[in-house]
Formats: C-alpha cells, structure tokens, sequence
C-alpha cells in the first residue's frame, strides 16, 4: 500500500500504537489558521489519549507554492508540540507546482 511504500516495512513494525487517526484537507492558509490550529490540537488530543498514530492524506497547504511565514511558523509550533508517530503524504496542493515539481 502507499503508506508501506513510502516507509520501510522496519519502520513500520517500529511503531507501536493501537491504529491510526486518519485526517486530510486542512488547506492552511492566512484565512483558516486558526481553525486549522484547532483541527491538528484536536487530533493530536484523540491520538495521544488513545494511542494512536497519526495519518495525514495530503492538501495540508491551501495556495500551491505559497507558504505566509508568520502561518508557517505557528503551525510548526504547533507540530513541534506533537508527540505520536506521524505519516504525512503530499497531496496535489502541497506541490510547488501542477506538475508535482519540487
């Protein structure tokens, strides 16, 4: 599966938790910061109180190639803070550009 092969299967088995709290579509931008700070404390609490990892399925960004530093800089606070495994995949958002360049 996608997971599997973006991970190596060691790691995987390196992971001890009770299953995974699976989000995706934050769309973080200067407009839905707060509300995407209140969705990543909201789902880290689930995942922490249960055991749990944490699987993010892309879009994490809302403007492909623009990243607001101030927004940036809080919503890494904010990730530092975490403390259960996290997987984040890239969605088509999270790209530089449409044709998925870096």
């Amino acid at each position: 599966d996608i997971v599997t092969s973006a991970i190596s299967s060691s790691s995987l088995d390196d992971i001890k938790t009770k299953g995974w709290v699976v989000f995706s579509d934050v769309h973080v931008s200067r407009k839905t910061k707060d509300i995407a700070l209140e969705t990543l404390k909201f789902v880290h609490a689930i995942a922490a109180n249960e055991n749990r990892g944490i699987l993010f399925l892309g879009d994490f960004w809302h403007h492909r190639g623009a990243l607001p530093v101030e927004t940036l800089n809080e919503i890494i606070r904010e990730l530092a803070k975490w403390t259960q495994p996290t997987i984040m995949l890239v969605g088509n958002h999270d790209q530089v550009n449409v044709n998925g360049s870096v």
